[in-house]
């Protein structure tokens, strides 16, 4: 795939937010930039909910950067996990100092890979978290809300996406 096979989003600032959207019908991300590491949307906090079974999760893998709201959470919240994630379009990848997503280093990677190859292709460790968060310029994949089971050494569960 090229730049050209990926919609572009455009950012903008509104109530004093950093807003990332692929239409106008739609935000994928929001950001506070006095704050950007806050998680200001709903569904980000929700997906968090993971914490309250695992609080300490060593390695966490995410589908998907956008704005980063969710990696630079857990980021900064939890200092003993290894993050990795992986982001489909070039163009998103291309906004992440615009929403202070941290440089990669040794416990923080983002791959320019798409999301099913990424987690297909994984490390024969374990992760202990998979976020599973796409999102494109007609919003949410239909294939969000399905339980699939994960046939791959990384995943012995079922979980809900």
């Amino acid at each position: 795939m090229t730049d050209m096979d990926h919609v572009k989003p455009f950012v903008h600032q509104q109530d004093g937010h950093t807003l990332l959207q692929f239409s106008l019908h739609t935000v994928q991300s929001r950001m506070d930039p006095a704050r950007p590491d806050a998680l200001t949307l709903g569904y980000t906090q929700l997906m968090m909910g993971f914490l309250l079974c695992l609080p300490q999760p060593a390695r966490i893998a995410m589908v998907g950067l956008g704005g980063g709201s969710l990696a630079k959470f857990c980021h900064r919240h939890l200092p003993q996990a290894h993050i990795e994630v992986a982001e489909i379009n070039p163009h998103v990848l291309a906004l992440r100092e615009a929403f202070a997503v941290p440089p990669d280093s040794e416990r923080f990677q983002v791959r320019l890979t798409d999301g099913a190859a990424f987690v297909r292709d994984a490390a024969p460790q374990p992760w202990d978290v998979l976020l599973v968060d796409g999102f494109d310029y007609e919003g949410l994949p239909e294939a969000r809300g399905q339980t699939y089971i994960l046939p791959h050494p990384t995943f012995a569960r079922v979980i809900m996406i």
